[in-house]
Order: structure tokens, then sequence, then C-alpha cells
């Protein structure tokens, strides 16, 4: 438990981290809170991995799917790093903290894993990688209040999404065109002074809230139990902006590329609601098809649920016939899944 942790711990007596998640009482996420408030969250489900030398960007550039050229102290970009059949190992927000010193904001259960394996190519570089989880923390900002509020502390704010302001005081990113959703990435001392200063007018959310968050702006992450389960394409990626096609050569490039050109996606990314508080099922959870009850053949996998009072909401990778189907159930479960609209257009072809 880093400082920042610990000064929540201390602030907040009766909030606890549960699957990696920080919670408050047993506050829900079913993202049905007010964005009229001001709404801060600790983003416990998050680490991050810092590469830093004068080859980190080159060094990216030829191990990722985003495109480290357009990557810098002003622009951030979603990417992954797949493995060479092109699965999923990690999935992140990558930014520059300074123009040799790269993150990448990702689920803290797969920091080691992706350190690692990046490790081992990294070492023909002039750079070095390091889980930087232990001092370096995620905040999120959201609410119509979010812009107006932060421009009382920072000189400079971004303005437009995926754009970035790296400053002594740490990095914004800003996640929606509006300007309404904004991560903070700080050190903890600096994390501890921003929350100090916006959560005596904020409305302070549980990390469920933003995953909840992620999940109604279709945003599907690789966590530690759906690594090399996804191909970039079963989460959108080509579409929300975290592949590259015309940067070049990386691991797993070939397989990307092939479904991209010459491919047909048999699963992509969904979402959808269950009409019931169901049980927290995990990710990479398999999903059926048909009567419930029936160990058939699985249809796709889940990618992340958050529980609200009287429903879930959630991401899966799903079959195009299954969902024409209908009747998308878990294994242990009656309740059939009820597929909504993504908040971004997905190409017929893919």
């Amino acid at each position: 438990m880093n400082e920042f942790w610990q000064h929540l711990s201390d602030t907040y007596p009766d909030s606890r981290i549960n699957r990696g998640y920080w919670q408050l009482n047993e506050q829900t996420a079913n993202g049905q809170l007010s964005t009229d408030k001001l709404q801060i969250c600790p983003l416990s489900q998050y680490g991050f991995l810092a590469i830093e030398g004068p080859d980190s960007s080159k060094f990216l550039q030829g191990q990722t799917t985003c495109d480290w050229r357009a990557i810098s102290t002003e622009q951030a970009s979603l990417g992954s790093y797949c493995n060479i059949k092109g699965r999923m190992v990690i999935s992140f927000l990558a930014g520059m903290a300074s123009p040799e010193s790269a993150l990448l904001r990702l689920h803290a259960d797969t920091a080691d894993s992706g350190r690692d394996t990046l490790g081992k190519y990294i070492v023909f570089s002039k750079a070095k990688i390091r889980n930087a989880g232990a001092e370096r923390v995620a905040i999120g900002i959201n609410g119509k209040m979010a812009r107006q509020s932060l421009m009382t502390i920072f000189d400079t704010l971004p303005s437009q999404a995926m754009a970035q302001v790296s400053s002594d005081n740490g990095i914004i990113v800003q996640l929606d065109e509006a300007g309404e959703r904004f991560e903070y990435w700080g050190l903890c001392a600096q994390a501890i002074a921003l929350w100090q200063q916006l959560s005596s007018t904020a409305e302070v959310c549980s990390a469920n809230y933003w995953e909840a968050l992620n999940i109604s702006a279709g945003i599907g992450e690789v966590c530690a139990n759906s690594q090399d389960m996804f191909i970039p394409q079963m989460l959108n990626y080509q579409v929300i902006g975290g592949v590259s096609f015309s940067k070049g050569c990386y691991t797993g490039q070939e397989v990307v590329a092939r479904m991209q050109y010459r491919g047909k996606l048999k699963r992509r990314l969904y979402k959808a609601e269950v009409a019931e508080a169901a049980r927290n099922y995990p990710a990479g959870t398999e999903l059926y098809s048909g009567d419930s009850g029936d160990s058939g053949q699985s249809i796709g996998n889940l990618v992340s649920m958050v529980n609200g009072d009287t429903s879930s909401t959630l991401l899966a990778v799903l079959t195009a016939e299954a969902v024409t189907d209908g009747n998308i159930h878990f294994a242990d479960s009656s309740a059939a899944l009820s597929i909504e609209e993504l908040p971004y257009p997905v190409p017929s072809k893919d």
C-alpha cells in the first residue's frame, strides 16, 4: 500500500479494495449518478509501466499496436501489446511524462507480466522498463463540472479527446470530446494534494463506477483473467483508436492486419445489460446461447461487468450469430443478456 492509498484508508475508514477496485461503503456502480456534480474516483484497478530512455518511443513503436510517432507530452492513445498470434497480452492508455519517459496506464494485475514480456526485448534498446505502480496513481475526474474544477488547479488543460497535458503537478488526459471525463496520473504526494483540493466539493465514487463509465463508452480492457484471449478487433480497438494500420511492423502485426484486410471477424465487442443484480462474474467467463444450463459450445467471453441495485451492465465479446439468435446467458444463470447500442458505429464489414 503506497502513501496515496494509505491516505484514503485513513480518510475513509469504511473503504476497502475488493478484487482490485476501491469501494466506499456499499456504494453501487450502476452508472446512474448525476453527472451534473463533480465526481472523483480513485482508480485502484490501474497501475503503470514506465519506459524511460532515449529509445523509449522507438522501442514501443516496434512492440505495440499504436503509433508512437503521434504520442507525445500533448497526445495520448489507446493501445495494446499482442503476442505473436495477435492476442492481447496487455491493453493500455499511453502517454508521455517527458520526451524520454513513456507511461502505460494498464490494469494493475497485468503490470508485472507486461513488464516481464516487454523486458525480454528492451535489452537491445537504450531504454529501461519498470513497474511504476507503487509510485504513481490514477484518479478519475468526471461530470459537467470537471473542466471548471480542474481549471482552478492547473494552468493548462487538454482540449480534445485523447489530448494530454504533462506538468510538474502530474499528467491529465481528456477521455471524451465534451471535456467531462479526465484521468489524472500523478506521483503519490501530487495525487494526495489533488484529492484534497477536489474532494471538498466532489462526490467521491467507488472505482467500480469508473468501470461503469468505461462500459457505457464501449471501452474494453484486458486484465489478468483475459490475457491472450482477444485480438484487438474483438475489442473494437480498430474503431476507437487503439490500432494503427500505417505504422509498420510490431509483434502480432501480421495477424492483426490480415484480420483487418482479409479476414472475417467472427466475434466482437457488445454492450449488454442483465435485468438482475447478477453475480459479479470475472472477466473471461464464458457465455452461452440457448436454454439456461445449456453446456454447448461457448459463444463468447465476458470483458467487464458492474452490478447495480437491480441490474448489471457489461461488455462481452460475442459471435454475431448468437446476438441475432438471442437468449445469451451465463452457464449458471437463466437471465438473458439484453444487447444495447454502443456509443460509436462499428463498420459492418468488421
